[in-house]
């Protein structure tokens, strides 16, 4: 397992088109979903990627307070490629972007907007419900939060 945190900047060109790669084939593809991807804050996150064999299987966008947010990091376009879903690719995924979260923004609270159906899953990593759910693209979403105090 091969991890990568990286600014956009800094991303290779082939690391750029695999994750925005696996983001189509699970987000658009796989999930049926026509949204706009190219959302103006790739260039403003640190994009944690990780690679199984040299094929990107796990990838999320981690955001300092301020971005997305007023007072909270946020993580999000988190990912797992299916053929690799149901082991431990996406709770490390997970934990470790909680962890540099938690590292670099201090003191702040991280959310997430994460799909109904993985509210369970969410929970038992460490956050709450903090809202009822929502349509976006025609897919049920709520915001969680993990509590830095709790």
């Amino acid at each position: 397992m091969e991890k990568i945190l990286s600014t956009f900047q800094d991303l290779t060109n082939d690391q750029l088109y695999d994750l925005l790669k696996l983001r189509q084939d699970v987000f658009v593809i796989e999930q049926d979903c026509i949204y706009q991807d190219f959302d103006g804050y790739d260039k403003q996150a640190t994009h944690f990627l990780i690679y199984e064999h040299k094929k990107l299987v796990a990838y999320s966008r981690i955001f300092a307070p301020s971005i997305k947010y007023d007072s909270e990091s946020s993580i999000g376009r988190i990912i797992v490629s299916k053929p690799f879903r149901g082991g431990d690719f996406g709770k490390t995924l997970i934990r470790e972007s909680i962890t540099y979260c938690l590292k670099h923004f201090r003191n702040t609270n991280i959310r997430i907007e994460a799909q109904s159906k993985l509210l369970n899953y969410y929970k038992n990593l460490g956050f709450i419900k903090d809202s009822d759910s929502y349509k976006v693209d025609g897919i049920d979403h709520l915001q969680m939060i993990y509590r830095f105090i709790k």
